[in-house]
């Protein structure tokens, strides 16, 4: 029965930590992923001045200021997380004219994105009730936290090791091919792309990676302290 128990809090805390990342990137994208300060971190303006001229298609991105560059990311970043609605209606002013920013493979992509957006919110709402459920089912069973950390812990490197010995680029790459129609593409030279150029792919996603990760630790930490912090009440035990 114990080790039941115990099998049960590792699906818990799990879960836990699967929500903590949910919220972390839910969070983060309400405030634009802090595309503002990526910007300068990794020096977007230059790359946009470099690559901007040399697409083949559409021209102008270059002659924009950086409040329209961050506007352009914004709007992306609203449409995929608004069902894709808008994706086409995404323009900036060249030379007196209307340009659409987005070509439509890239349209093509950007929906696919947001239908897995979509699929994330609904399995953020599983993780919540198998987080929150499996806590107050079991709140009166202490995890035995050695077997926990050791389960957690190894789970965390074992994927840390495994990012890092394949290549983090690598990674991005493969898991595009397995979640993304094979037929849609999804990889874009910046001569060929204004989105990949404009979010000087894929360096910022890993900024954005890097941050939604900590964020959800931070908040999976929160929720230990939470719960051993309950445990101990509901037990009147204040060691």
């Amino acid at each position: 029965m114990k080790y039941i128990q115990q099998v049960g809090w590792f699906f818990v805390l799990v879960s836990a930590l699967l929500l903590a990342l949910s919220l972390s990137w839910f969070g983060q994208a309400a405030a634009y992923y802090g595309f503002d300060y990526w910007y300068e971190f990794y020096d977007i303006d230059n790359h946009i001045e470099r690559y901007g001229p040399q697409n083949r298609y559409i021209r102008g991105l270059d002659s924009l200021d950086k409040a329209e560059h961050v506007r352009l990311f914004n709007a992306i970043s609203e449409a995929v997380h608004d069902h894709g609605e808008g994706l086409q209606a995404i323009t900036f002013a060249y030379r007196g004219k209307t340009r659409v920013l987005l070509r439509k493979p890239e349209v093509v992509h950007l929906q696919d994105v947001a239908n897995l957006i979509d699929v994330l919110r609904l399995a953020s709402g599983v993780f919540a009730l198998v987080a929150i459920g499996g806590t107050w089912w079991l709140r009166r069973q202490r995890p035995r936290w050695g077997v926990q950390g050791a389960l957690l812990g190894g789970l965390l490197g074992l994927t840390l090791v495994s990012v890092l010995l394949i290549g983090p680029k690598q990674v991005f790459y493969h898991l595009h091919k397995m979640i993304f129609p094979p037929d849609h593409a999804w990889f874009f030279y910046y001569q060929d792309s204004l989105m990949a150029t404009l979010m000087k792919a894929p360096d910022l996603f890993g900024g954005i990676a890097v941050t939604i990760t900590a964020g959800g630790l931070l908040l999976f930490g929160f929720y230990l302290v939470l719960l051993i912090r309950w445990q101990q009440h509901q037990t009147g035990d204040k060691g």
